[in-house]
């Protein structure tokens, strides 16, 4: 039997009377899209308030210690202590942010609403609270959506 190709295609022995033939994916914009819904419905689960826990102390003050643990891509909060506004805009960088607030005795709620998401959201941030003798109290991460809340409770016992 003899073997004939117009290609002169040396691996083929049947030969090939065509080159192969390249489709284009006309779907691949419509599929990019419908990728990048689902990832931002992947993400919805970081959309609602968060809930930190809450810890007991005798310490006269808590150091509230935050920061940005992702991208420094300008995320913002809002810091509230039992319901009035302790700073009202943060920019949340890299670097720690510090503050020490005096407790009252009993429950200290405090609040940390993301003004936005930044470049890239969702609002991330790392959040440390230590007593006034600089013991770790509680180490916790969020990820907000623009107006969700991330509270925390500070118990102070006499």
């Amino acid at each position: 039997m003899i073997s004939f190709s117009f290609l002169n295609n040396k691996n083929d022995e049947r030969g090939s009377l065509f080159e192969r033939e390249i489709y284009t994916d006309t779907s691949a914009p419509y599929l990019k899209r419908l990728r990048k819904r689902e990832e931002d419905n992947a993400n919805m689960g970081y959309l609602g308030d968060t809930y930190l826990g809450d810890v007991n102390t005798s310490s006269k003050t808590a150091i509230i210690v935050c920061r940005d643990f992702e991208y420094e891509d300008g995320d913002r909060v809002q810091i509230m202590l039992n319901d009035t506004v302790l700073l009202q805009d943060l920019y949340l960088k890299n670097k720690y942010f510090m503050m020490e607030i005096e407790l009252k005795p009993g429950f200290n709620k405090f609040d940390f609403k993301a003004l936005n998401q930044g470049a890239s959201g969702p609002n991330t941030a790392e959040l440390k609270v230590y007593d006034d003798q600089q013991k770790l109290l509680s180490s916790n991460q969020w990820n907000l959506s623009t107006g969700a809340t991330a509270t925390f409770i500070v118990v102070k016992q006499m």
